[in-house]
């Protein structure tokens, strides 16, 4: 195989769960160190790439860039963010930090805000005890527009329902400054992104709680460039996305696949080395800078030990690819176990269960917060460059961006608030099994992939 040649389709890999990070025991061995502008190359205040900012990507898989967007562009959501039920339930104030720390324990176990009355297409998001036709009680719901945690040490609100609001992906992911540098560094044909997992905010912990650590982990997904925006300044010590520089370089030859991260037995030891001798850096920075990364960077929220909570809006990009099948996992029933969908689009459901293997009335989800939810199709061995397709300054500018319908559209699946459902909330409901795929006996259900009929007119 040459390092450009094209190859047949590898084998399936097994099925993964869509909602699962890649990520090992190993305790992390380096506290990370901040990014500060004085440490930035040449170029990083203005658009475009310098020698030594195509050198440092190449080398480290990142870059920074400060004063990227106009910090009052991010005014209207900071004003709707304190107005959202997390902030209302816990009676955060803007101008009294108190009422900052440690929030998480006045949100209820389990939040059911933001959502539509459609749930398999008629009901409630259900709780945990609750019976269901379509799952076992207890069986997960996936994401929800506020997914409120306690993350080791700090609460953690990741507000993924503004991720699908179209003037916050305006003023984030397709802001023209984010378009331009991620055509700098993918090239084109650019995915124009449709929604964004939203803003993520980290809260300062309690002080009489355990100190704050990472937890570094790697998203497996097919995101190609992740990017982080600050909706607020974030000082060092306050959160900031944390990042292992040079991870990507060493995970990615680990992979079955370029495109789709399918990992070998190669994959958890190169994460433990990474772990053990990369020093990590976390990106300190102002409201507006943008830090572009590697989309398999291994990465974690960051030490927060300030009184500020940190605020980053977190983006994923890709190239225009034909795609095959998106990331659906299908619930469990009567004792049975998560069935998760191949890149080949196939559910197979064992006969050894209670569970019934053609039955159609099972509860389908997907990791609804990404725009990058489609497998890519080529199943191409990685390249010898992890760069090789990329564009790295290579070629001009020239807008070529691409609206390319969301998943969502594609399948003609629920998604952005309707109704009565508030600005800020909505989210991918289960769906019936039936609803997306046929059943072909033995316990197989096969999936009609979407993913190119808009290329196909």
């Amino acid at each position: 195989m040459s390092e450009s040649g094209q190859v047949g389709q590898a084998p399936v890999p097994p099925p993964r769960d869509p909602e699962a990070a890649f990520a090992t025991k190993t305790p992390p061995g380096l506290l990370p160190r901040p990014t500060l502008p004085e440490d930035d190359p040449p170029g990083a205040d203005r658009l475009g790439l310098t020698p030594e900012e195509i050198e440092q990507f190449r080398e480290s898989g990142f870059l920074v860039k400060r004063g990227m967007i106009a910090p009052q562009l991010f005014d209207p959501f900071i004003a709707l963010w304190w107005q959202q039920p997390p902030a209302q339930a816990a009676e955060l104030k803007p101008d009294d930090p108190s009422t900052w720390v440690a929030p998480g324990k006045h949100w209820p176990v389990e939040n059911r805000w933001g959502l539509a009355r459609n749930w398999m297409g008629r009901g409630d998001w259900p709780s945990p005890e609750q019976d269901r036709p379509g799952a076992t009680p207890g069986e997960r719901v996936g994401r929800l527009p506020y997914k409120l945690t306690k993350d080791i040490s700090n609460d953690v609100w990741r507000w993924h329902g503004i991720g699908h609001d179209p003037a916050f992906v305006n003023a984030t992911s397709a802001h023209p400054n984010v378009l331009y540098m991620a055509e700098a560094l993918l090239g084109g044909p650019v995915k124009r992104p449709r929604r964004n997992r939203g803003i993520y905010s980290i809260f300062p912990r309690d002080p009489d709680g355990p100190e704050s650590k990472l937890g570094p982990h790697m998203d497996q997904s097919m995101t190609e460039l992740i990017v982080i925006t600050y909706v607020k300044d974030v000082e060092p010590g306050g959160g900031g996305y944390t990042f292992y520089p040079t991870s990507p370089q060493r995970l990615y030859p680990t992979s079955e696949q370029a495109y789709n991260w399918v990992a070998t037995d190669a994959s958890k030891p190169a994460m433990d080395q990474i772990k053990a001798d990369v020093q990590p850096l976390e990106f300190a920075g102002k409201a507006g800078d943008v830090l572009f990364c590697h989309g398999w960077m291994v990465h974690s929220a960051g030490i927060h030990e300030s009184g500020c909570v940190r605020m980053a809006a977190v983006q994923d990009f890709n190239r225009v690819r034909r795609r095959s099948h998106m990331r659906w996992t299908a619930a469990g029933k009567n004792g049975g176990p998560r069935i998760n969908c191949t890149m080949d689009g196939t559910f197979t459901i064992p006969d050894d269960t209670d569970d019934d293997p053609t039955d159609g009335n099972r509860e389908v989800t997907n990791q609804w917060i990404m725009d990058s939810n489609e497998f890519v199709q080529e199943r191409r061995a990685p390249f010898a460059d992890i760069f090789h397709e990329w564009n790295l300054g290579q070629r001009p500018v020239e807008g070529n961006v691409v609206f390319e319908p969301p998943w969502w559209e594609k399948y003609r699946l629920p998604l952005l608030p309707t109704g009565p459902v508030p600005r800020g909330g909505g989210g991918m409901p289960a769906v019936p099994l039936s609803n997306i795929a046929q059943h072909e006996g033995d316990g197989v259900w096969r999936v009609t992939s979407r993913a190119n009929d808009w290329m196909e007119g």
